[in-house]
């Protein structure tokens, strides 16, 4: 278990990380999101022991990433937005180095190897000079040295940048398949990549951690509304006069009408069941026929970007 409690940072003074806890479990993907300037690559380093906090805790299964650092840094794969590739080197020989910083013993040290390239399948590249890959595989080539040595804790700073969406979805597995027996911390704009892979979900904005929870509950609204879509059957007009007669406690969008079929309108008002049930009510008296009233379930990526601008 990942356990991180009130980690600070401090540059020149300048607080850039403040007070950030947030707890991860074996096998969980926690996609950490943020804009610009946030504090994520900040947090991710200091999680990886390549910079110091000012104040807090941090303990990776029970080890100090301060107090026990050389043990922790055994235990973590980190790949930084900017893989630290040698252009020069072999991936085979590169990835053998690496193993060796990482103290990786020489019996072990070939079938890690292997096991990496496996995975992450650069097979094909492993005697090519990495300077002279593509984008996508000196990704898969950073990724590999990041997992060699099974690492319990995988700290992945925007993996997916600047790939094109095939290699965003080999990426994608690769890293889920990773993930079985490590907690993963996946850095990320790309909001998509958020839904596809993570389990739970980390905002942090201005160094300070905002929202975090699984995104099977990821109601991230603050301004207690309900949000309905309603299939009605009558006069258009009717329809908007019931809808105008509440005045600034409703907005509603009304699709344009399409011969035969049934308007839709989606609805945002205060969170009550009250008002609900008057707007209703005041379409039925309008003979107005509701042949649906669904809960309309706010789009992840619109609700991060929305809590994200808000102050």
């Amino acid at each position: 278990m990942l356990d991180v409690q009130k980690l600070t940072k401090k540059i020149d003074g300048k607080v850039i990380v403040e007070d950030i806890s947030f707890r991860l479990e074996e096998g969980e993907i926690l996609g950490f999101v943020g804009p610009n300037g946030a504090g994520k690559t900040t947090t991710l380093r200091m999680l990886a022991c390549c910079t110091m906090p000012a104040s807090g805790t941090a303990k990776l299964d029970g080890l100090d990433l301060v107090k026990d650092d050389m043990e922790v840094r055994k235990r973590i794969g980190y790949l930084p937005e900017v893989p630290p590739l040698y252009e020069y080197m072999k991936v085979r020989i590169y990835l053998e180095t690496v193993a060796g910083f990482k103290g990786i013993s020489k019996p072990s040290l070939k079938d890690e190897v292997d096991r990496a390239i496996q995975r992450c399948y650069i097979g094909d590249m492993a005697k090519r000079e990495i300077g002279k890959l593509s984008k996508g595989y000196r990704q898969r080539v950073g990724l590999a040295q990041a997992i060699l040595g099974s690492p319990r804790l995988l700290l992945l700073d925007e993996p997916t940048s600047s790939l094109d969406p095939g290699q965003i979805s080999e990426m994608r597995d690769i890293i889920r398949e990773a993930s079985g027996n490590t907690m993963v911390i996946f850095s990320t704009h790309i909001l998509q990549e958020i839904q596809n892979l993570c389990d739970r979900v980390v905002l942090i904005k201005n160094g300070r951690l905002k929202y975090q929870g699984r995104l099977d509950q990821y109601d991230l609204s603050t301004d207690g509304q309900r949000n309905l879509m309603l299939k009605l059957r009558g006069d258009r007009s009717e329809i908007e006069s019931v809808l105008e007669s509440f005045n600034s406690g409703l907005r509603y969008e009304l699709e344009k009408a399409k011969n035969g079929l049934p308007l839709k309108v989606s609805l945002h008002f205060e969170d009550s069941d009250k008002l609900q049930n008057l707007i209703l009510t005041k379409l039925l008296g309008k003979n107005v026929g509701i042949l649906e009233v669904t809960p309309l379930a706010r789009d992840l990526e619109e609700t991060i970007l929305q809590f994200m601008r808000s102050e």
